[in-house]
């Protein structure tokens, strides 16, 4: 494994990544946002301005994504394909599965958890495979 690959195509589907979420929950997803902050009077405007958060979490995503792709790469060869599979291991243990494991506890309704899932895929699938373009073996 190329691990400074890794690193620099992690930070650039982080980036991804970070965009993808900025368009997710800053415009597709506002309105749910502000009505499921305002029921526990959270103002969702300052909520959602939190950039170091979430940029520590895309950045966490990215390099998942990146190291995934290089795990499997030998398996399932070097291309798109294999980051695409790279992209949706880390949507589906980084949105839907935490998302459905709060669903008992009511805080959010299952057809945003579901919405919120369906928005979020194409962004960890296309942040996968630009950051899994950067990488190449030693």
């Amino acid at each position: 494994m190329n691990i400074g690959r890794i690193m620099a195509g992690g930070i650039v589907a982080a980036i991804i990544y970070f965009i993808g979420d900025g368009v997710v929950h800053g415009a597709l997803l506002k309105q749910h946002w502000g009505t499921i902050l305002g029921a526990i009077n959270v103002d969702a405007e300052r909520a959602l301005k939190t950039p170091a958060i979430f940029g520590v979490y895309d950045l966490i995503k990215g390099f998942a994504a990146v190291w995934i792709y290089a795990a499997i790469r030998p398996r399932f060869g070097p291309g798109a394909g294999t980051a695409s599979i790279a992209g949706l291991i880390v949507w589906l243990l980084a949105i839907p599965a935490p998302l459905i494991g709060l669903l008992p506890m009511k805080f959010f309704p299952a057809g945003f958890v579901g919405l919120w899932a369906a928005c979020a895929i194409v962004p960890s699938i296309v942040g996968a495979v630009i950051g899994a373009w950067l990488y190449k073996e030693q």
